[in-house]
């Protein structure tokens, strides 16, 4: 698995001159930023359901659940959100419906502090290398009272970084099944 500090060099190519201890610093947050604006970085797992309907996501060391995208019934039908489950703010799951199975995607989030020596998701290295140092070197640019602040090349470098995550979103709504995204019921407005 690669680690964070595998994009430093991206990050010194954009952005020379500073120590890596901040350039890894700003990575992190960059990193951590990348996947809660994209939500790419998905776990589906099968659950068995509480005798009280709740089900218990287990994310991997050190993320969080940032948000659940979609409950499936064992046959692969979706619930409906607020009707069939309910999501609660702490990331607790309550199925209200009468299902024993039901599969869960959700996207994690590295909790913070994130250690010097993360792993980063392998497709997101893969696929977004250059966005996710751009939002590194976007920080380190906008730092004030130092030789190489420039506000104008780190607004150039938010943009590539906000067409990253964007691009891995809708990668990420793709890898779902589309159903889960259109409505389940028309609404009547009168």
């Amino acid at each position: 698995m690669p680690k964070l500090s595998d994009l430093l060099p991206l990050v010194r190519e954009k952005c020379t001159g500073m120590i890596n201890q901040m350039a890894l610093d700003q990575l992190k947050k960059a990193y951590r930023q990348f996947c809660i604006e994209s939500r790419y970085i998905q776990r589906s797992e099968t659950l068995i359901v509480g005798s009280d309907g709740s089900i218990t996501l287990t994310p991997d060391n050190n993320h969080y659940v940032h948000a659940v995208l979609s409950i499936d019934d064992k046959n692969g039908a979706a619930l409906t959100p607020g009707v069939q489950y309910i999501v609660a703010t702490n990331g607790g799951v309550t199925i209200t419906a009468k299902f024993k199975e039901v599969t869960a995607t959700y996207s994690i989030v590295p909790l913070l502090p994130i250690a010097n020596d993360a792993v980063i998701d392998g497709e997101a290295y893969k696929r977004w290398p250059d966005e996710i140092a751009a939002g590194a070197a976007a920080l380190l640019l906008r730092m004030p009272n130092q030789e190489w602040t420039d506000s104008g090349l780190s607004g150039f470098y938010q943009g590539d970084f906000v067409k990253g995550h964007r691009e891995a979103f809708r990668a990420g709504v793709s890898a779902l099944d589309e159903r889960q995204f259109q409505p389940q019921s028309k609404r009547v407005f009168f």
